[in-house]
């Protein structure tokens, strides 16, 4: 036989259900307002508990669906960041390519007869004893040196940086103003006196100054005066400016024998040089 049981307490279950039901609707209402107070204080604290943790579900799907925006909208930012900085490299790249360019310009318009290459330089720090120093030009941008032979050293300013001092293919090395072993003809800017020797000193160059001797008596300098290149000996031409007059040196007859000279260009300042080369329809 089959065991009926759980059939029973169903029907069982079913009947006590609707007789609650029944004797429910048949109470007065205030009878029914207790029972259903009595049972909203005991059911109340655990909806509440159900309906916050439904409520806290719900805002952490939407905390987690915002900061997946907020992650989508930073990586947008960032690759916005990224394409801009990428931009101002290359604008500041062509305003310095446009400020050489100027640069060169002028030069060329000072300097008719030369032709002039732009380097950049290599080796960013000269050191104490401001030693030579490297530039991106060699032979195969047209700079030589022999024997006596050399290339002037300029800034924009058209003011004397030094000489080059030898080749390879790709770089060259410049001997700056300050070297002791670096020399140049040179006059007082306005006058057409005669011209001394303007060269670099041991002593002075750790202060960032050279040395004007070899002064023929009588001719009047002063504090303050800018010496230029005289143009002979045919390496610089005339009128490059050198520096300016600090200190003027006597001996003991009160006759001027050395003066102390400040460089117009500033070595340590140095991006580009331009070299000053013989034109090609000269050479």
């Amino acid at each position: 036989m089959k065991r009926r049981g759980p059939r029973i307490l169903l029907i069982v279950g079913v009947t006590v259900a609707l007789l609650v039901t029944f004797i429910l609707t048949a109470l007065p209402g205030t009878t029914r307002s207790r029972i259903g107070d009595f049972f909203g204080r005991v059911f109340d604290p655990v909806t509440s508990v159900f309906q916050g943790g439904v409520d806290a579900v719900g805002s952490y799907f939407s905390a987690v669906s915002e900061n997946r925006s907020l992650k989508t909208r930073l990586r947008e930012l960032e690759e916005e960041g990224a394409n801009l900085r990428l931009q101002i490299t290359r604008d500041k790249d062509k305003v310095e390519a446009f400020e050489e360019l100027k640069d060169a310009l002028h030069l060329i318009t000072h300097f008719e007869d030369t032709s002039i290459t732009s380097a950049a330089i290599l080796n960013r720090e000269f050191g104490p004893g401001f030693d030579l120093f490297r530039v991106k030009a060699g032979r195969k941008d047209g700079i030589s040196v022999s024997g006596n032979q050399t290339c002037p050293v300029v800034d924009q300013n058209i003011a004397l940086i030094g000489r080059i001092h030898s080749t390879e293919l790709s770089s060259s090395k410049v001997m700056p103003i300050l070297h002791e072993a670096f020399s140049v003809s040179a006059r007082v800017e306005g006058t057409y006196r005669s011209s001394f020797r303007v060269r670099g000193d041991l002593v002075l160059r750790q202060k960032g100054l050279c040395i004007a001797d070899n002064i023929a008596e009588g001719t009047p300098i002063n504090i303050g005066d800018k010496l230029i290149t005289s143009g002979e000996g045919g390496v610089y031409p005339e009128g490059i400016l050198i520096g300016e007059v600090v200190d003027v040196r006597t001996d003991a007859q009160g006759k001027m024998i050395t003066c102390v000279v400040k460089p117009a260009v500033n070595l340590d300042d140095l991006r580009y040089v331009f070299v000053l080369m013989e034109s090609a329809d000269e050479s």
